[in-house]
């Protein structure tokens, strides 16, 4: 499957550093477009912008767009997509796998933040992707749009320290 966002999309938002590790972004976008995106569009949808993205421009980038004679902005999915992986980004990136074991990579100048900072930080761009989430939700119902039908809202995702 082909990401449908880069890291590029995600600097629009969040800030992000430059010597990233690509293959762990690469995969919190994989996992946010199959865990987060897929169960909010349903699966025909879904599909049909995974196989086609270039016929998805005006949902995936947003645009103004009128409804009843008023208008309206639809945010884009990218923009919603950017905000989800980015949360999984800043919660499971942490660990490296290596031959031995899976690591968290540490420097003498700096410390890694704590899990109730990185659970916050999940927790705020979640939220921040579930409110883009439903402009975009609007735009597809207020444009009735071709193979979107409305879904039950999932919920939340909760974290319980285990001790």
């Amino acid at each position: 499957m082909q990401p449908l966002i880069t890291r590029d999309d995600i600097v629009k938002y969040r800030q992000i550093a430059k010597s990233l590790n690509n293959d762990k972004l690469n995969e919190s976008i994989l996992e946010a477009q199959l865990l987060d995106l897929k169960p909010l569009l349903g699966e025909r949808l879904f599909d049909n912008i995974i196989a086609l993205p270039e016929d998805y421009t005006e949902l995936l980038d947003g645009g103004v767009y009128t409804h009843d004679g008023i208008e309206y902005s639809n945010y884009g999915l990218k923009m919603a997509l950017a905000y989800f992986a980015y949360a999984r980004y800043v919660m499971f990136s942490h660990a490296t796998d290596t031959p031995y074991a899976f690591v968290e990579k540490r420097n003498t100048d700096s410390q890694p933040v704590t899990s109730e900072t990185k659970k916050s930080l999940f927790t705020t761009n979640r939220e921040i992707a579930g409110k883009v989430w439903n402009n975009v939700r609007m735009y597809l119902q207020r444009t009735n749009y071709a193979d979107y039908t409305t879904c039950a809202v999932r919920p939340a995702i909760r974290f319980t320290k285990i001790q």
